[in-house]
């Protein structure tokens, strides 16, 4: 089928729109339908009325700011260098980071949202050391019940905003620890996607070092042009703007039709939609030791090993062949995890 980008997938909404029946609809363009994230991974990114990170150096401001202070227009608001505080005045940058590491670093944070629109929030784990371990199979006790709107959910989650609240110049200094410290779960498309492209501001994604999803596949990235591309634009997500990711699981859950059509489809045919995953591993494990992992059916590949083991039992091949090869063989082990 022949992609016309947000064209074709207006027209496939406005066709379900004035359909007397949307339940038919919804039917017909199943099979040119994209996957669930694809929306959110173009939108255009989050703009705010003004940065709340301070630019700690002028040197930083834009030129329209210097102008502005040229035409004696107020400039963007600084932090003050808070000398009253012995705590920013006092203590050396590099211990005031090892102290919110210790205040704001070291937890699990398991996020959810009722639906699309809703609120994203969050729990602590209570079993953090675990989650490795067990991975899709990771339990938090009654923590989600517990610690969903309450007293108990405020008071933990206040512990977190009272630093990054005092002052604009803590903030600054603070706020990469927070997402860079702790490791985040989410297990809804809508909620993990919303969070990183609509709401939160771009220049952070560099920032996170651990980050697990259970993501659901409807249908297979193979199927169609626009499944294909939502796909290969995920993996390049997580390769060009998660530049920071030091840990990265992706547990899969597939619909039977889709578990089907990898069943079908024979291992050295995989590259298509397997490359990009392998290609982003294998980047991101040789500029950062990332190790990138998914779990489908309860076994964990890992495609940069993959591409390793590949390459040791090529020793002449090309790269492009080493390649196929290693997009071969994980297909056959994914097909093998099925059953």
């Amino acid at each position: 089928m022949v992609d016309f980008g947000s064209w074709g997938d207006f027209a496939l909404r406005t066709f379900v729109n004035v359909s007397p029946s949307p339940q038919w609809a919804n039917k017909q363009i199943e099979p040119f339908l994209g996957l669930p994230f694809g929306t959110y991974l173009r939108c255009p990114p989050p703009t705010r009325p003004r940065r709340l990170t301070a630019p700690l150096d002028s040197s930083q401001d834009s030129i329209w700011q210097r102008l502005q202070v040229l035409a004696y227009i107020e400039s963007e608001q600084r932090c003050s260098e808070q000398e009253q505080s012995g705590f920013l005045s006092k203590l050396p940058y590099d211990v005031r980071l090892i102290i919110y590491e210790m205040v704001l670093g070291g937890q699990v944070f398991h996020c959810y949202a009722q639906n699309a629109k809703s609120r994203i929030t969050h729990y602590v784990c209570n079993r953090p050391e675990m989650i490795e371990a067990e991975g899709s199979q990771h339990k938090c006790s009654d923590a989600f019940y517990d610690q969903r709107p309450s007293i108990s959910g405020k008071t933990a989650m206040s512990a977190l905003l009272a630093p990054l609240l005092t002052c604009r110049k803590m903030y600054s200094e603070a706020i990469p620890i927070l997402y860079g410290s702790n490791t985040f779960v989410f297990s809804q498309n809508f909620a993990a996607f919303g969070f990183l492209k609509l709401k939160l501001p771009q220049q952070r994604l560099p920032c996170f070092r651990r980050f697990r999803l259970h993501m659901r596949i409807p249908r297979h990235p193979d199927l169609n042009s626009r499944a294909n591309r939502d796909w290969a634009d995920l993996w390049n997500f997580f390769g060009t703007e998660m530049t920071g990711l030091q840990s990265l699981y992706l547990e899969i859950q597939m619909l039977q039709p889709t578990e089907a059509q990898i069943e079908e489809t024979p291992d050295d045919q995989a590259s298509s939609w397997l490359k990009p995953v392998v290609v982003m591993a294998v980047e991101a494990q040789r500029a950062r030791g990332c190790q990138v992992e998914i779990e489908i059916r309860g076994v964990k590949h890992r495609p940069a090993q993959i591409h390793v083991e590949v390459a040791g039992s090529l020793p002449d091949a090309a790269k492009a062949e080493i390649m196929e090869q290693s997009c071969s063989v994980f297909h056959q082990r994914i097909r093998t995890s099925l059953g």
